[in-house]
């Protein structure tokens, strides 16, 4: 648990990269996008398939790595089905047009979650005043596989814990809703509220 002060900055900062995804997104669907709930807590990395989609057993999600100060993963998530409607209205097709995966949409896929994920790391790059490395963003239907190569470590062999972002959002008019995730090392809250301090002294 994060103390109350802590929790509300790094809110701030959060809900700011949030929104600013989020609009994107609204602007590329054409759709409103409704912000329905954030949270930002220690948790453990084996919890976080469960923290996804714990209603949907079809949970997919893209996710991105980024390294230089902090160790971070980006990830957007949602149900297999939620996932390709967003593609569906993208691609201007009628809704459910794509039932599964498919070599013809796994890449508008991955590009979506791209672009909400870059986002974030342009966020980060940001209020560190540097550019994160990062790698290609990953697809995958099996989010306990999938942390696993987030590279915290052993996560099965052992306990570790994550500092963890987590915003639900849902497109309005349409039955879509979605996750967006940032996990970072536990020991990595004050490198954050130290550099979002000296972002506000500069502004």
């Amino acid at each position: 648990m994060l103390p109350t002060y802590k929790n509300q900055i790094l809110n701030t900062f959060w809900s700011s990269c949030v929104k600013n995804a989020l609009d994107a997104l609204s602007l590329m669907i054409r759709k409103n996008i409704k912000l329905m709930k954030s949270s930002i807590n220690i948790e453990l990395i084996n919890n976080i398939p469960k923290l996804m989609n714990p209603e949907e057993v079809t949970t997919t999600l893209v996710y991105t790595r980024a390294y230089n100060h902090l160790n971070y993963v980006v990830i957007t998530s949602s149900s297999l089905k939620h996932f390709l409607r967003l593609i569906d209205i993208l691609l201007k097709k009628k809704i459910d047009y794509y039932e599964a995966l498919s070599e013809e949409n796994k890449s508008s896929v991955l590009e979506l979650g791209n672009i909400i994920n870059g986002y974030f790391i342009s966020s980060l790059n940001n209020l560190f005043n540097t550019k994160f490395d990062y790698e290609e963003p990953e697809l995958s239907v099996n989010p306990y596989r999938a942390i696993e190569d987030f590279k915290f470590g052993g996560i099965y062999r052992e306990k570790i814990n994550a500092l963890t972002f987590i915003s639900n959002f849902k497109v309005e008019t349409e039955n879509i809703k979605g996750k967006i995730i940032l996990l970072t090392e536990e020991d990595k809250v004050d490198t954050i509220l130290d550099a979002i301090s000296k972002k506000i002294k500069i502004s």
